[in-house]
């Protein structure tokens, strides 16, 4: 076998040229955030606002619209529907078993078959405009206060011409957002952030990447992060509940211990019943449960303290010697 041998100087050279091919390593890009201010102002503007947040996201969903399109296609299938049937009534005294086979009604003249497809090309349209015009029902109306944010900055910024400015449609609004079992808690705690917004908030409440959407100290825009909300919120939740377990519990302890009359008594069935009426408030608040969802927490929420009141007030039974 014959081996192959270079000079030193040969090598270096082959190195070299290697090195001179080799691809550069490629740094990190960072992410790529659209910002406000960047944006031209109008409709790229206005787009970049309704992008920063999803409480922003809102829009026309064209009510009258919808309505006036059902009731057109509604309106065409009635007249083919009254077609259909002057046509059954005409095979009827004619050629009744026409009407009983398909088959022969259609080698005789197909008006039965082209009338059918017909209604079911109005039909079709009809069913995918009700299941359009249902979805859009099912989504929320915005909150006022994001309602009055967008408007406002329609109010100050005037992004669109007067015409196109959907915004004070008021009643046609709706928001894309998802409904949360603890909005009006958000927006509390988000209502909080504001009043007290500083660069160590901003810090703590907002990305890296919310932070480079927009200057709050040149639009007045404020965004903080939904993940620091939402755990500012289960902290909340949290210290309520045990809140409605302990303090009365607490409380009952210590009148059960000292109870000596029928007025203590009446202080202790008082004291439940409050307590069991804010355990169901704060249901209906916190929570999307349902009356007999709520009915039996609350049973269920009563039935402890209850069992709690007859252990500790029972008393001890006497030391024998």
């Amino acid at each position: 076998m014959t081996h192959l041998r270079y000079p030193k100087d040969q090598f270096r050279g082959i190195r070299t040229g290697l090195r001179l091919f080799r691809q550069p390593i490629m740094e990190p890009r960072g992410s790529v955030i659209r910002t406000l201010e960047n944006c031209p102002e109008g409709y790229p503007r206005l787009a970049a606002l309704l992008d920063c947040d999803e409480k922003f996201m809102l829009y026309r969903k064209f009510g009258f619209l919808q309505a006036r399109i059902l009731l057109n296609k509604q309106d065409e299938l009635r007249e083919l529907e009254k077609d259909l049937d002057r046509l059954d009534k005409v095979d009827q005294g004619k050629d009744p078993s026409l009407l009983k086979s398909r088959e022969k009604d259609d080698a005789t003249n197909g008006r039965r078959k082209k009338l059918l497809n017909d209604i079911e090309g109005k039909f079709t349209e009809y069913a995918q405009l009700l299941t359009t015009a249902r979805d859009i029902a099912s989504f929320n109306r915005p909150a006022a206060r994001d309602y009055q944010s967008v408007k406002s900055y329609f109010d100050e910024e005037a992004p669109l011409c007067t015409v196109e400015s959907y915004i004070y449609w008021k009643e046609d609004i709706i928001t894309l957002k998802p409904g949360r079992e603890t909005a009006w808690l958000d927006a509390f705690i988000e209502r909080v952030l504001q009043k007290l917004s500083s660069r160590f908030i901003r810090y703590i409440f907002c990305s890296p990447e919310l932070s480079r959407k927009t200057d709050p100290e040149v639009t007045g825009i404020m965004l903080y992060s939904r993940k620091g909300i939402d755990v500012v919120a289960l902290l909340v939740i949290t210290a309520m509940v045990l809140a409605l377990l302990i303090i009365p519990v607490y409380i009952l302890w210590h009148l059960t211990r000292a109870i000596q009359s029928g007025k203590d008594t009446a202080i202790i069935i008082g004291i439940l019943l409050v307590f069991t009426l804010t355990f169901s408030g704060t249901l209906s608040l916190l929570t999307r449960a349902q009356r007999h969802e709520i009915l039996a927490s609350a049973a269920a929420y009563c039935a402890v303290l209850v069992v709690f009141i007859g252990n500790v007030g029972q008393p001890s039974p006497p030391k024998t010697s």
